[in-house]
């Protein structure tokens, strides 16, 4: 499977990481919306999407499946960093949005890790206690 499709997280990773400074980044921010793997290169003018998702459907289920659930963690999980951001960005101190960010952003990261080794082919199992705690953790 093709990392390219990383970007698609880290573009509004990127942006969150200026709104302490450029606060009208928020905006930005919000035009993003969630995309499937197929969905992400389908829509890109990469010169190898088809390859890209050739492998994405002939790639092992149990890699497939554990992809598409941390992606469902890292969508929710961007969305509701979104909203939150946007509900304290009025109200914060420079200090607290800057904590707030941080803290959601390390969270956001820890998932694109996971979904950056399924890719890579470097997928670490986990048992159903560690599985459980990521979702407990995304609120589903």
């Amino acid at each position: 499977m093709a990392t390219d499709y990383l970007n698609h997280f880290n573009e509004v990773v990127m942006v969150l990481e200026l709104i302490p400074d450029m606060p009208d980044m928020i905006e930005d921010a919000e035009t993003w919306r969630p995309a499937s793997y197929v969905e992400h290169f389908a829509a890109s003018g990469i010169s190898d999407k088809d390859l890209a998702i050739w492998a994405y459907e002939n790639a092992p289920r149990e890699y497939v499946d554990a992809l598409e659930d941390f992606i469902a963690v890292a969508d929710r999980k961007l969305l509701d960093a979104i909203a939150q951001i946007k509900a304290v960005l009025r109200t914060a101190s420079e200090d607290e949005l800057r904590n707030t960010v941080s803290s959601l952003l390390t969270d956001i990261k820890a998932v694109l890790d996971r979904i950056s080794a399924i890719i890579n082919g470097t997928m670490v199992r986990l048992d159903q206690s560690q599985i459980d705690v990521v979702f407990q953790r995304a609120g589903g």
